[in-house]
């Protein structure tokens, strides 16, 4: 009867622990101050095509990606879509501004740093 305790038991532990852990590749060189105080870390790749967060939300870690829209940009600001939710926007410009938008509605805003490694 123990037995079949505790290999469910040990099997919820390990898949809680490996569910928290954050993933190896995820390498912030970055962060967002945002107005409310919170500072986010994020990883830019070099061609400055998509910006990755680390979402800690719960239990599990999940890497929320960014991708720039081609074309969409002006000299000044670059336009960012989040991928599972296309509703979500950055808008990042080159003196460090962020715009975290939802629906059309700015919901945050912030500066960023980017660290050359």
């Amino acid at each position: 009867m123990k037995r079949r305790f505790v290999f469910p038991l040990l099997l919820s532990a390990s898949a809680l622990v490996a569910c928290s852990s954050h993933p190896k590749s995820f390498q912030d060189n970055g962060h967002i101050l945002w107005s409310n105080g919170v500072e986010e870390k994020v990883h830019v790749t070099p061609s400055n095509e998509h910006f990755l967060f680390m979402n800690n939300s719960g239990v599990s870690a999940q890497v929320v990606v960014y991708s720039r829209i081609n074309g969409a940009g002006t000299p000044r600001c670059e336009y960012y879509v989040n991928e599972p939710k296309p509703r979500v926007r950055l808008t990042v410009c080159g003196n460090g501004e962020v715009e975290l938008l939802e629906n059309g509605i700015v919901k945050n805003v912030g500066q960023i740093s980017v660290f050359i490694k």
